[in-house]
């Protein structure tokens, strides 16, 4: 893989622009090794559920040069095979075609032989050509034998009804061939056997040549192999720990480009990171402006909400005072026609004056605005307070407000935001409950300072439960009598939370409902949390 001189497209990365020499890459192997076994870990933990059909990838540079030599061996045993075979065949083939020769051209000469000297003849060309030679008659008995006996009997006719072939001795396995003495008359017959080598000659020469080329060859292209896969290592390398700085927490998402270093899949790979990087560089741009344009309208809007709601908090605070001023009769007594009237005045003023104060303290929590002053809240005494003020919204219901729990429970907490919480959800609960009982609570539960408040109401249905502690939405039954702005409860939920705290619910239809509130209590709480905290409005 050798290195482009070119050009290098380059896009985006937050790595550094350096390239350390083949030295550094050779020390930085171990690291390298380690970083991906934790890219490994990292794609294992966000493949999720997936992670079971994730294929595991044997590591590159051990794996091809043992690929190549493992091939090379099996290659190479394929054709020791086939070597061998081949010189089996032909070693018969040979086998076959001397005992032809010799059967022919003895059986010529000891034709014109007279019978006392072909046994001399016999022996001399056995001794010459390690044949086994065999003069026979026409009924299978042995004439002259210049062997060791390796054929006799119903062998020996077996062989004499064939030409040639090949036949099992008492030596192994030979080659044989027969010719006929002339004249016919004789009614004799030539049989000469050549033994077929076991192994075939030269099969010890061809395995050793086989061998030693096998093992050059092997060795060489293992070596080919290795360093190719290095090669491809150290630019995997290279690129991974580009892509991972980009990983580091204090890295911005673009920056520096992945030089392309080869013209090979890793460089294609490469450019496609780059390319996919430059688009992500873009759409993030495209994101962070859209966000930061939305960013400024929720600003302008809170400003908005905040700016009216005190513009017109003012003038209602002078209704209402002067609604006070008519009530209490200063400029001499109402008629019971006016005083409904005034009544109707002021209960109308302070629903709008509420609607008001929980847009600007939403405001203020949306805006980051609002701090928390915490100090040591009996929340007995707090509860006991809203429950007070609570039974003045009962009227002629057959309603009862009461409050139970233990002693000296005191959360780690901001008075004024608990007793606003207490405040909705005991007035919420008076509000909807139309015959039977509120009951507060107040105890420990385990690690927390816990007020519960509980109603025979009519209580809300599992679809409608998620949604009551999100901005500006209601149950069915507030939206049919069209009052409250859908603020409180989720109000409630972001300075419970901000206290560190819960806040949880349970309903039945029908039966009624519980909110209850967990706050971190006083023991606790008051070694290890600051006395004032300012949370943002957007956590939740």
């Amino acid at each position: 893989m050798p290195p482009m001189d070119t050009a290098r497209p380059q896009v985006s990365s937050a790595a550094p622009t350096s390239v350390g020499t083949d030295a550094e890459s050779a020390k930085a192997s171990v690291p390298g090794r380690s970083r991906r076994m934790r890219t490994l870990s990292r794609v294992r933990k966000y493949v999720g559920g997936a992670g079971d059909q994730v294929r595991r990838a044997w590591p590159l540079l051990p794996l091809a040069p043992a690929v190549v030599i493992l091939l090379g061996l099996a290659v190479a045993f394929v054709i020791g095979i086939v070597g061998v075979s081949a010189l089996a065949k032909a070693s018969d083939t040979n086998s076959a075609r001397r005992a032809e020769l010799l059967a022919s051209t003895l059986g010529a000469r000891l034709s014109q032989l007279p019978p006392n000297e072909r046994l001399e003849a016999m022996q001399q060309a056995a001794r010459k050509t390690g044949a086994e030679l065999i003069l026979v008659t026409a009924g299978g008995d042995i004439a002259l034998d210049a062997s060791l006996g390796i054929v006799s009997g119903e062998p020996l006719r077996r062989v004499l009804g064939q030409s040639s072939g090949d036949a099992t001795t008492a030596l192994g396995r030979a080659r044989f061939a027969l010719q006929a003495l002339t004249p016919p008359s004789l009614g004799l017959s030539l049989i000469a056997f050549v033994s077929e080598p076991s192994p075939p000659e030269e099969q010890a020469v061809m395995l050793r040549a086989l061998v030693a080329l096998t093992a050059m060859l092997v060795v060489v292209a293992a070596a080919v192999a290795y360093a190719v896969t290095q090669d491809a290592n150290k630019d995997v390398d290279f690129v991974a720990r580009r892509v991972g700085a980009m990983v580091h927490v204090r890295s911005e998402p673009t920056g520096e480009a992945v030089p392309v270093r080869t013209l090979d899949e890793v460089g294609a790979l490469t450019v496609a990171f780059n390319a996919l990087v430059s688009r992500f560089a873009a759409a993030q741009a495209s994101y962070e402006k859209d966000l930061e344009r939305v960013r400024a309208a929720d600003r302008d809007r809170a400003a908005f909400l905040a700016a009216v709601s005190h513009e017109l908090r003012s003038p209602l605070n002078a209704i209402l005072g002067f609604a006070d001023i008519l009530m209490a009769e200063v400029d001499g007594p109402l008629t019971p026609e006016a005083r409904e009237e005034v009544e109707q005045i002021r209960g109308s003023g302070k629903h709008l004056l509420d609607l008001i104060n929980d847009i600007l303290e939403f405001s203020a929590l949306e805006s980051g605005q609002l701090k928390l002053s915490r100090t040591c809240v009996d929340l007995g005494a707090l509860a006991s307070e809203v429950v007070r003020e609570a039974q003045g919204l009962v009227g002629g219901r057959p309603v009862r407000v009461r409050l139970e729990g233990e002693g000296g429970v005191r959360a780690h907490a901001d008075p004024r935001r608990v007793r606003q919480v207490l405040t909705n959800l005991i007035g919420n609960a008076v509000k909807f409950t139309l015959d039977g009982e509120v009951l507060v609570q107040v105890h420990r539960d385990g690690r927390w300072a816990r007020v519960s408040v509980r109603d025979t109401g009519p209580g809300i249905s599992p679809q409608e439960r998620p949604l009551i502690f999100q901005e500006y939405k209601q149950t069915k039954e507030e939206r049919s009598k069209r009052r409250g702005t859908g603020l409180g409860l989720a109000i409630a939920r972001r300075l419970v939370l901000m206290h560190g705290g819960r806040i949880v619910v349970e309903s039945t239809v029908g039966e009624g409902s519980m909110f209850a509130v967990l706050l971190p209590p006083w023991e606790v709480a008051s070694s290890s949390m600051p006395t004032a905290v300012r949370v943002m409005g957007s956590e939740s």
